[in-house]
């Protein structure tokens, strides 16, 4: 089987868990034995001089022809089986699984956020929950600029993702949600057919060789984007109601690295690392006696969680959107939003010894069942078989 895998890639400025999903992905299928091919774009080309003059001349427009051109010359380059597609914005457009599908190539389409009606796609405004927009109303978004501060730039995302979302449903594509949570927003409200949505998580690696076990460690570790969405600061609320003799371990950069910089020098028991790269991440995973999810907003999948569970790692969460799924109490602390709960479970994961362990071989396991990547794998190529026949 030949895979043509097609991806918009997020800018290196900023880390994004939909590019490490796609690489992950790619070296995956590879190792498995697939002919996978890869056709992407960067959104640091956006960032050159000039690029917002090719936006104006279509190179990334609603319908983007010239994108459709350059692909319709991979495809007869690749000549593949089926074509993958992941983020398609701004830089593809619907114009490219539409190119395929007219040469009768199954298309199958991961579905890693809320774009088709969320323009920023995370349904996220301002510091808290925001649902203004909807498929066929997307005015809000563009008056707050939502995509990139930019009413023009949002106004083209609107009109390209809504185009998508009408030949997706139109032309047969499948689509692959990362949770039940996708699914579920994909059927009820962007209203796509039930029968065309599979679920399929994203995959995640586990450590190269053992580990310590959690319980042997005072650290409670937190990693991702300083953001008001992944709720840091309810986070260093939450910790200074706890007032655990333990520690915690911030990693990553973002907006509220001020806050977060002024929490460690007020607190001796908080320490701040700024951004790492991916193959950093599991180093502190594996120093962790629980990872610490305490999103804000309806996490499609949650990345940070299911990498924990790889490590053996409990993880004590809000359980918004997906993350309700990856996480119970079997495997950690679901708490919702609330600081007191939050605090409360902290202090109950810093104080049992023999609840860390337990959750987290629970955690361990359920990696091991839904998240690895031979699981993950071998769910993917059954998924390209399906969209190959039917």
């Amino acid at each position: 089987m030949r895979v043509l895998v097609v991806h918009n890639r997020y800018s290196s400025r900023v880390p994004s868990g939909e590019n490490l999903a796609v690489d992950d992905e790619v070296r995956w299928l590879r190792e498995a034995g697939v002919d996978a091919a890869v056709h992407t774009v960067s959104n640091d080309d956006a960032l050159a001089p000039g690029t917002w003059a090719r936006l104006r001349d279509g190179a990334t427009g609603v319908w983007s022809l010239p994108a459709r051109r350059r692909f319709e010359d991979v495809l007869d380059a690749e000549r593949p089986d089926v074509v993958h597609v992941h983020n398609l914005f701004p830089l593809l457009s619907g114009s490219v699984p539409a190119a395929a599908r007219k040469r009768g190539l199954p298309v199958v389409w991961t579905v890693h956020n809320h774009r088709v009606r969320c323009i920023e796609g995370g349904n996220f405004r301002d510091g808290r929950p925001c649902h203004e927009c909807r498929p066929g109303w997307r005015v809000p978004g563009i008056v707050h600029r939502c995509y990139a501060g930019s009413v023009p730039a949002s106004g083209l995302v609107t009109a390209a993702s809504s185009a998508f979302r009408t030949s997706a449903r139109r032309r047969g594509v499948l689509a692959l949600a990362v949770s039940e949570h996708v699914r579920a927003w994909l059927v009820d409200v962007a209203g796509l057919d039930p029968a065309a949505v599979r679920v399929k998580p994203n995959g995640v690696a586990g450590p190269a060789g053992p580990v310590p076990p959690p319980a042997g460690s005072r650290s409670f570790v937190f990693l991702g984007r300083l953001a008001a969405a992944k709720g840091v600061g309810l986070l260093l609320d939450a910790w200074r109601r706890a007032d655990l003799d333990a520690e915690l371990h911030i990693v990553g950069g973002g907006d509220l690295a001020g806050e977060v910089s002024a929490a460690a020098a007020a607190d001796p028991r908080i320490t701040w690392t700024g951004p790492v790269g991916a193959e950093a991440v599991g180093e502190h995973l594996a120093r962790a006696r629980a990872v610490v999810v305490p999103s804000l907003w309806d996490e499609p999948f949650g990345r940070v969680a299911p990498e924990a569970f790889g490590y053996g790692r409990p993880v004590i969460t809000t359980g918004l959107g997906g993350l309700g799924e990856t996480v119970d109490a079997t495997t950690g602390w679901v708490t919702g939003p609330e600081p007191d709960a939050l605090a409360a479970a902290l202090a109950e994961a810093a104080g049992d010894d023999g609840d860390v362990t337990a959750r987290g071989a629970a955690a361990r396991s359920r990696w091991e069942a839904r998240y690895s990547p031979p699981v993950t794998t071998a769910a993917l190529l059954d998924v390209y078989r399906s969209a190959s026949t039917g």
